[in-house]
């Protein structure tokens, strides 16, 4: 370093007024004093960065400020919010669809989808939820699957919209309200996330274009018998299937019978497939027996479609109310101790028992009852009837035998009775569904005309039997212990009146001693089975028409068995089919029906060819 300049004692210039200084020493930087003295410093041996940074650091730092500012605004214009910082879209769903709907009909629905938002919509699909009743019959465009509840939707630029019509069968009861949702999944176009827009409809059903009326008689008394009749008719353009009717009787309502018969005890009818423009009437009668004079009661009739998810919904209805009057002469009737419902069996007593009333305010004179017996079931000669008189099917009571009727008093009653006997068999001839039919009528002089009472309408019942015959094959007979023999067993099923549905017959074949060997080469042949694990024998008889086995040839199953006799069975005719039974359903009376008969063994073989003892097995 260059030695300091002593400071010198200021001078004064007199003459130019000025201060005269020594010259001072100049002031240096580090590094220029390191350049004057030949050693440089160690910034400017590395390119003078500093040199040059320290020459320009306003510069530096304005340029890093303006990119840290563009990088922060970039962020912010280019980054991915969270789903919870964006707005769903501004789109629409609106759907369009009657507010009511035949119940069993098609509901037609025009869904539009609108973007009104100023961004693309993509990824969009809507998603249906058919309420209970309710299945996809089709729709324009065709649905991603069977079921119809999942369709695209094309992407959706702003103002844009998108069109699908759906077309659902609806059922359910009248006046429900079914309730179809809806659900639209779409993406924005810059934006990954999914969001949901949702929206419902809902349409009420009313009656279906199946009419069905219900008449009846506007008064009645509660000895009377009544005739309701339900009339129904498809007025559709289509074919409705799976249908029913069904009445709801009134309190106090006693049925008697209906044409046709109904298929579900008294009150309900299987119209299966009811054709466009098709129409049917149902009739059903009974009476009021035991309704109270000047009471009103109301039936209803349904008709019902079965809906998708197996159940009956009411399609369309009628009711009809009838009032029970009083009349001045009752008589009505029954069946002692009848706890058949109505259903009588070939070779039956019957015993039947009348009562009769004055409910006038005056005397009835010269009563008279009468009975009408319509079938040709019985045999006059079987009625008895005390105190009445019997001409053919007729029986009538009046004074000469009863005296109470030469002059009934006002509330004044009575009882009456007879007995008879039905033929069995029930007809000789090929007759079906026989019933018998029993009238009552009272009259006196104080009236032009005679009072009904009740009807009595009984089913005969339709009686079927099993008959079986064993007969020799081959092998050892008498059977012998340790060999074996071979037999042919025969099964008849006759029938009576009535047509029989459903018919199986069963039995079983005891393992122990031999077994099935082969069913016969008939036409009944392919309608038999046997379970060798249990021994067990089915005929699948199905339906058995009736007067089967008298007007027509019976039912007839052959099948051959063997039987090993062993030493325990020495002295014995073994067992060869036990527990033989036939189960069927009578379509006339409804009744299920079982039928026995006796077990077959070895000594029931058959034919004069075979003395005592055929059948008992030997040492």
């Amino acid at each position: 370093m260059p030695e300091e300049i002593p400071n010198q004692q200021q001078k004064q210039d007199p003459g130019q007024g000025f201060v005269k200084k020594p010259v001072e020493t100049p002031i240096l930087d580090s590094a220029a004093r390191a350049q004057i003295s030949g050693n440089p410093s160690p910034l400017s041996a590395v390119g003078g960065f500093m040199g040059f940074y320290r020459a320009n650091k306003y510069y530096f730092w304005a340029i890093l400020a303006g990119v840290l500012i563009i990088a922060f605004l970039a962020y912010f214009a280019f980054r991915k919010p969270a789903p919870s910082q964006v707005k769903a879209a501004n789109v629409g769903i609106s759907v369009e669809v009657p507010e009511t709907v035949a119940s069993g009909g098609e509901a037609v629905y025009k869904i539009t989808v609108q973007n009104n938002d100023n961004q693309k919509l993509t990824n969009v699909e809507l998603e249906l939820n058919y309420p209970d009743g309710a299945s996809f019959e089709s729709s324009s465009p065709k649905p991603e699957n069977l079921s119809g509840t999942l369709f695209n939707v094309p992407d959706l630029i702003p103002g844009q919209n998108a069109a699908l019509f759906v077309k659902a069968k609806v059922t359910g009861n009248i006046n429900d309200s079914k309730t179809l949702n809806l659900k639209l999944h779409y993406k924005y176009s810059n934006f990954n996330s999914e969001f949901i827009k949702e929206q419902s409809v809902a349409v009420r059903l009313v009656a279906s274009d199946v009419s069905i009326e219900l008449q009846g008689p506007a008064n009645t008394n509660n000895a009377q018998a009544v005739l309701y009749e339900v009339k129904y008719q498809n007025n559709s353009d289509s074919d409705v299937k799976n249908a029913r009717v069904k009445l709801n009787y009134p309190d106090g309502f006693v049925f008697s019978l209906a044409t046709p018969p109904p298929d579900l005890g008294t009150d309900t009818w299987n119209v299966g497939t009811l054709a466009k423009g098709a129409s049917a009437t149902i009739e059903i009668q009974g009476t009021f027996s035991s309704v109270n004079p000047g009471e009103s009661k109301t039936a209803v009739a349904n008709f019902l479609i079965l809906g998708t998810d197996g159940q009956f919904f009411v399609q369309n209805s009628s009711t009809f109310t009838t009032t029970i009057s009083s009349l001045p002469l009752l008589v009505s009737q029954e069946l002692s101790a009848n706890g058949s419902n109505g259903i009588i069996n070939p070779g039956d007593n019957l015993t039947f028992s009348l009562r009769y009333q004055n409910n006038a305010s005056t005397a009835a004179t010269a009563a008279n009852i009468e009975v009408d017996l319509n079938s040709n079931v019985i045999d006059p000669a079987s009625i008895t009837a005390e105190g009445g008189q019997i001409n053919n099917n007729t029986i009538s009571w009046n004074a000469s035998g009863v005296p109470q009727l030469a002059s009934l008093l006002p509330n004044q009653s009575g009882q009456l009775s007879f007995s008879l006997r039905v033929n069995n068999p029930a007809t000789k001839d090929s007759g079906k569904n026989l019933t018998l039919v029993s009238n009552v009528k009272i009259k006196a002089n104080e009236y032009d005309s005679a009072f009904p009472g009740n009807v009595l309408n009984l089913k005969v019942s339709s009686p079927s039997s099993i008959s079986s015959s064993l007969a020799y094959i081959s092998g050892q007979l008498p059977p012998q212990s340790g060999k074996s023999t071979t037999y042919k067993v025969t099964l008849s099923l006759t029938n009576s009146s009535n047509d029989f549905s459903n018919g199986t017959l069963t039995a079983f074949i005891p393992l122990s001693s031999g077994g099935f060997v082969s069913g016969s080469a008939g036409s009944e042949n392919k309608n038999l089975q046997f379970d060798p694990a249990t021994g067990k024998l089915t005929w699948n008889v199905g339906s058995l028409p009736a007067n089967t086995g008298r007007f027509s040839p019976p039912r007839v199953l052959t099948f051959q068995i063997v039987l090993n006799a062993n030493s325990s069975q020495v002295g014995q005719s073994p067992t060869l089919v036990k527990n033989i039974q036939f189960a069927a359903k009578d379509l006339f009376t409804l009744q299920d029906l079982s039928v026995n008969t006796d077990d077959i063994l070895t000594s029931s073989l058959s034919g004069s060819n075979f003395g005592f003892g055929s059948g008992t097995v030997q040492p």
